[in-house]
């Protein structure tokens, strides 16, 4: 049998929940950081008499939901300059990507590195000027997390409701 001293199991298990309460505190802030922004998109959107089929959130920070039925786009930014919005397909006419870059050489090596990445919503009524929904800011996050392919995947999909 192996005998263990009350002081050692004292500090060992003081060390153990040292090492992991800041790992159980960011998951409890982090869950709840979410649900109050799920809160706060689906007030927006019942409030606008909207209810989403289709949702995206990334980065904790974006939030994108489709209603197919009444098509219409909610669209929430969350953190230090928060955005709501919604956009009627019904109004739009076309929607792109708007990308803006930067060329960076080091030696005989060039890089784009990503500014800004949104979509664009251009108006059938051509005095409407054009909506325009960040989908990432270099400013905010110093890499790219699959941003592009989500952009692309939105434009597809909004063209699709757009045809029909």
């Amino acid at each position: 049998m192996i005998s263990i001293d009350p002081v050692t199991l004292i500090v060992t298990s003081f060390a153990m929940v040292a090492t992991a309460s800041p790992f159980v505190y960011y998951s409890y802030k982090l869950k709840k950081l979410t649900s109050a922004n799920l809160a706060s998109f689906e007030e927006f959107s019942s409030s606008n008499n909207t209810f989403p089929t289709q949702h995206e959130r990334w980065r904790n920070h974006y939030h994108l939901g489709l209603d197919s039925q009444h098509k219409k786009l909610i669209y929430h930014r969350f953190g230090s300059y928060p955005e709501q919005s919604m956009v009627d397909l019904k109004e739009v006419n076309k929607v792109s990507i708007q990308e803006k870059s930067r060329m960076v050489q080091v030696g005989k090596e060039k890089r784009h590195i990503l500014e800004y990445l949104a979509l664009q919503f251009h108006f059938k009524d051509s005095s409407h000027s054009p909506k325009t929904i960040e989908i990432y800011d270099g400013e905010l996050f110093t890499d790219v997390a699959g941003e592009r392919g989500i952009a692309e995947k939105w434009q597809k999909i909004l063209e699709v409701q757009l045809k029909n």
